[in-house]
């Protein structure tokens, strides 16, 4: 969707609706903007009290107008309510409206709100009709006259001047970067292989500043010694990769990001296979890989003074007489052997030797994955907070509050030395699961063995990265999450 802006209503061109927000008041509604010369399309409305303008409320009415044949009466709620994240979820029931009718472009009149800057203003209304504006239909064979989805490709913004187009179309670059995470996690996993996650990142490079992208094939995995990830990566007719993409945006500076995604592109389980009903989703289990992508495309096409770079270990945990085994002991990058108590728990696995590596190669000033790692953590949090644990209390309030400014809250969680004992094994180094209890806490314990002292924190992703219904400006299926909190973070370093 694209942006335009005009400074007052004379000026607009036609579209296919104008947008109008109201307040909601104890008598009535209450327009939040000057509509003097639109007081007769919306008398009626108002005096009925058809329309109360409660938040996320869509009235839309039919007039004679040159310009538009629709109005479309907002409601904002009570004014004194209103938050950034409240105009995210008005102006996504906005969008939702608008492609019911399968319209294409609207006009939207700002709404003068004294309690929140501008910035915060035009980001919350143009994010919320961004988000909301997706749809993965690649899979579908509909022709256009069988119920085509339509999305908005036009939206002007209505009462201020011409900068704020560059707050909406930062909110636009960052709304693709959601969008490639959500493709990347809602495709077909015989598509969306680790060679095509490679490819992904590649074409980075080829149309992108500042950006380079190194592949390491199954050749070269062996060469760095990456026990965990061959081993993982066994059953699978495909084989691994680790993808390195590096942005360098701030050249003379040192501090560097690294981005962790897990990228398990089907996940049947391996040998300890998962039943009917908990393998259907699994094309998702390279949430976190999509987030990572997401993230440098992103500081990339805005040019961010920063320096990040994202690994993504990648392979499908499959099924065939080849697999690695449960029982068996595995050697990881770093040294360290590990029983597999569980072929499940391969996430974990392919995160440690990515992120030891990156520890050695990389030299990060801080280490961030993120991974749809556990179902413990649905069961601690729901789909509504990522779990986040950290072993830098500085690194995790930064990121929370990342998480609080884009509504991708995550609830941090401990990593007392205690929970290590129930990793720990009689044939090996470590094993890999710490059986139920605490669940989501022990397998960030056992990534905290393989990033040293480097200031790390983990999402764990699983219940956030894909929802089984669609939820305010989040579709159903892939959420892209993790790209918006991420750049919040990286634009406040």
């Amino acid at each position: 969707m694209d942006f335009s802006a005009v400074a007052n209503l004379t000026h607009r061109k036609p579209a296919d609706l104008l947008a109008i927000p109201f307040f909601q008041k104890k008598k009535k509604a209450e327009s939040a903007v000057d509509i003097e010369h639109l007081k007769s399309h919306v008398k009626i409305p108002l005096e009925t009290e058809d329309f109360k303008a409660k938040e996320g409320e869509i009235l839309i009415i039919y007039v004679d107008e040159k310009h538009e044949q629709r109005v479309a009466l907002v409601g904002l709620g009570e004014q004194d309510q209103l938050t950034k994240e409240k105009l995210r979820r008005v102006y996504a029931s906005l969008a939702k409206a608008c492609q019911s009718r399968k319209l294409k472009s609207i006009n939207l009149l700002l709404p003068k709100i004294s309690a929140i800057n501008e910035a915060d203003l035009v980001g919350g209304i143009a994010e919320g009709l961004l988000l909301a504006n997706y749809a993965f239909t690649k899979n579908k064979s509909l022709s256009i006259k069988d119920n085509p989805t339509v999305l908005l490709e036009k939206a002007t913004l209505i009462g201020t001047g011409k900068h704020i187009l560059s707050i909406a179309n930062k909110y636009k670059t960052i709304s693709e970067g959601v969008y490639l995470a959500r493709d990347l996690v809602n495709g077909n996993a015989d598509d969306i292989t680790p060679q095509y996650l490679a490819k992904t990142a590649q074409s980075f490079a080829k149309k992108l500043p500042h950006v380079k992208t190194t592949v390491f094939d199954k050749k070269r995995i062996q060469k760095e010694k990456m026990g965990l990830l061959l081993a993982v990566s066994r059953g699978s007719m495909q084989d691994p990769v680790l993808i390195i993409v590096e942005y360098t945006g701030n050249p003379k500076s040192k501090d560097k990001t690294v981005v962790v995604g897990k990228g398990i592109t089907y996940d049947t389980g391996g040998l300890n296979m998962k039943p009917t009903g908990s393998m259907e989703t699994m094309k998702c289990d390279m949430g976190g890989a999509a987030a990572a992508l997401g993230t440098i495309y992103v500081a990339a096409k805005l040019g961010l003074k920063i320096n990040v770079t994202a690994v993504v270990p990648s392979t499908e945990n499959s099924v065939s007489a080849a697999s690695y085994k449960p029982g068996d002991v595995y050697n990881s990058y770093l040294g360290k052997t590990v029983e597999v108590g569980n072929t499940d728990a391969e996430g974990r696995l392919v995160l440690a030797d990515a992120l030891a590596y990156a520890v050695d190669h990389l030299k990060p000033t801080r280490m961030i994955d993120f991974a749809t790692l556990t179902g413990a953590i649905d069961v601690a949090l729901g789909a509504e907070t990522a779990g986040i644990m950290s072993n830098n209390n500085t690194l995790a309030d930064q990121l929370i509050q990342s998480g609080l400014n884009t509504y991708e809250r995550a609830w941090r969680m401990p990593l007392h030395e205690e929970y290590k004992e129930q990793l720990k094994s009689d044939i090996a180094d470590i094993k890999n699961i710490g059986g139920r209890s605490a669940g989501a806490i022990t397998a960030a314990v056992f990534l905290q063995e393989f990033v040293g002292k480097t200031p790390w924190a983990h999402f764990d992703i699983a219940a956030t990265a894909y929802l089984s219904e669609p939820r305010r400006y989040h579709p159903k299926y892939g959420t892209g999450v993790g790209v918006r909190l991420m750049i919040d973070f990286l634009e406040g370093l």
